[in-house]
């Protein structure tokens, strides 16, 4: 059987070439990692950020929609956008099309907007939003007035599978998955 080489003078375990305290350095880095990655996963998103997506709506790669779809959509999008312009910046408004499954619970999302928006960031619920037949709206704007987030679903008709949830929002494009 083989011993191992031991190296008098040198501290049990420590390995050559390596500086005293060094190890304890990595060690400190590993544990302020770690405790960063804890802290990051169990923060809410900054107020600048999109709120991450309850269960039932998700972000296509492209529109998942038909012409007819499409024209439903924006007939219901529009007078919103135009709408929500006069309220903010329309130069950071923006439209980001979302799928809504038709067997989502809506009061669900729009609670799960309602939460993050109005219960954590303290936004404000916007009234008077127009909704056209077919369709509902729910918005929120910040405190301060800057930014706002309006969702437009359309109601679905029979045979369809899933619908536009049209996001309306000066908020960046970043969107994260909640479920």
């Amino acid at each position: 059987m083989k011993s191992r080489s031991f190296r008098p003078g040198l501290p049990r375990g420590m390995r050559p070439g390596v500086r005293p305290g060094a190890r304890d350095a990595a060690h400190l880095v590993t544990a302020v990692l770690a405790v960063g990655l804890l802290a990051a996963c169990s923060t809410p998103p900054p107020a600048g950020a999109l709120p991450g997506m309850p269960p039932g709506v998700t972000a296509p790669d492209e529109y998942a929609f038909g012409d007819d779809v499409a024209s439903r959509d924006l007939r219901a999008s529009g007078p919103v956008y135009d709408a929500l312009a006069q309220e903010v910046d329309d130069e950071r408004l923006r439209n980001l099309p979302l799928v809504l499954e038709v067997d989502a619970d809506v009061a669900a999302v729009r609670n799960a907007y309602d939460t993050e928006l109005a219960g954590e960031r303290g936004w404000s619920a916007l009234a008077d939003l127009p909704a056209a037949d077919g369709a509902w709206t729910e918005g929120w704007i910040s405190a301060d007035g800057r930014d706002a987030l309006v969702l437009v679903g359309l109601e679905p008709r029979a045979g369809e599978t899933h619908v536009p949830l049209t996001v309306l929002t000066t908020l960046p494009d970043e969107v994260t998955d909640s479920s």
